[in-house]
């Protein structure tokens, strides 16, 4: 038996088969193009994500938020050291920790945000520490221990003055410790294995002992007024004088204490070491060194004489 070939249903069959084709390959291609898009896309966030993390950013949302922590140390840094970053785009700068202390990273066109008073004035590539007594108020690192110093001073010339006293005498004697390395010679030749002899590093330490001396003359009163404290708040020796002079029956007339630099101290050895290791790390080193000044002044003794 015959079989008739129908031309028209062929050709329809074939028609729609390519069809069919058409649309597959159509689907698998949107398939394959909404996945490479997807994988874009994961990346991209994948990439901001992990620059976010690497160059943490402070944003003034988080800044002014009330839940934000003022880091105790300040770096003025150049705003166009991360321009070109594009997680830092309208940052206030960044945050890092080193060596156990967060340190703030502030863009030099930022400084003007805030409430934050620097002493001296902010400079880029320079570092500042909080003031002991007021937290909006930060003061260059590298005259921090003498700023403190002249205070201090002027404190018991002012404690001496409130108590009516004529005149006071402060003489001030401090440790100053320096430290040298050197490297000699050991005398052993390793030319055979490496070519050259080895030497050894050496460290030594000195310390100078340095005092001064001053002085302050007064009309007197005899009525005392309690001054206030900040500096030798802590102090017991102080406080003492003070009852003393403040007593009805005071008979008080000279009176001489001696005070010592733990007591009334900027700040602990351990946080000035902190200091030193992250302005290391920032390249911000310069010929001062945290960690003796505060060694120094731990050691410091002052004699205070008070004539009334």
């Amino acid at each position: 038996m015959a079989i008739k070939f129908d031309a028209e249903k062929s050709k329809e069959a074939f028609s729609s088969f390519l069809k069919k084709t058409s649309e597959v390959g159509k689907s698998v291609a949107d398939g394959v193009q909404k996945g490479a898009t997807e994988l874009s896309e994961k990346m991209k966030e994948d990439g901001y994500q992990r620059r976010l993390k690497k160059y943490n950013p402070l944003f003034p949302d988080e800044y002014n938020s009330a839940g934000f922590h003022m880091p105790k140390l300040i770096v003025v840094i150049d705003a166009s050291s991360r321009q070109q970053v594009d997680v830092c785009e309208g940052a206030l700068g960044w945050r890092e920790r080193e060596s156990d202390t967060e340190v703030l990273c502030l863009y030099n066109d930022s400084l003007s945000l805030g409430s934050i008073e620097f002493f001296p004035s902010a400079v880029c590539d320079a570092a500042y520490y909080v003031d002991t007594f007021n937290p909006n108020r930060y003061i260059r690192v590298d005259c921090i221990f003498e700023k403190a110093h002249d205070e201090r001073l002027a404190e018991l010339k002012n404690i001496a003055y409130m108590l009516g006293a004529k005149s006071c005498t402060i003489e001030i004697t401090e440790e100053q410790f320096e430290r040298s390395t050197t490297s000699k010679n050991t005398g052993v030749n390793l030319s055979k294995i490496m070519g050259a002899k080895t030497e050894q590093a050496a460290t030594a330490e000195t310390t100078n002992i340095r005092s001064s001396k001053i002085s302050a003359v007064f009309e007197g009163n005899p009525t005392p007024r309690r001054p206030e404290l900040k500096w030798f708040a802590q102090d017991d020796t102080i406080k003492k004088l003070i009852e003393m002079r403040c007593k009805k029956t005071n008979k008080l007339n000279l009176e001489t204490l001696q005070l010592y630099g733990a007591t009334s101290a900027t700040m602990t050895q351990k946080a000035a070491t902190s200091i030193d290791s992250v302005l290391s790390k920032l390249k911000l080193t310069g010929n001062f060194s945290m960690q003796s000044n505060a060694q120094c002044e731990h050691s410091r003794k002052i004699v205070f004489s008070v004539q009334f």
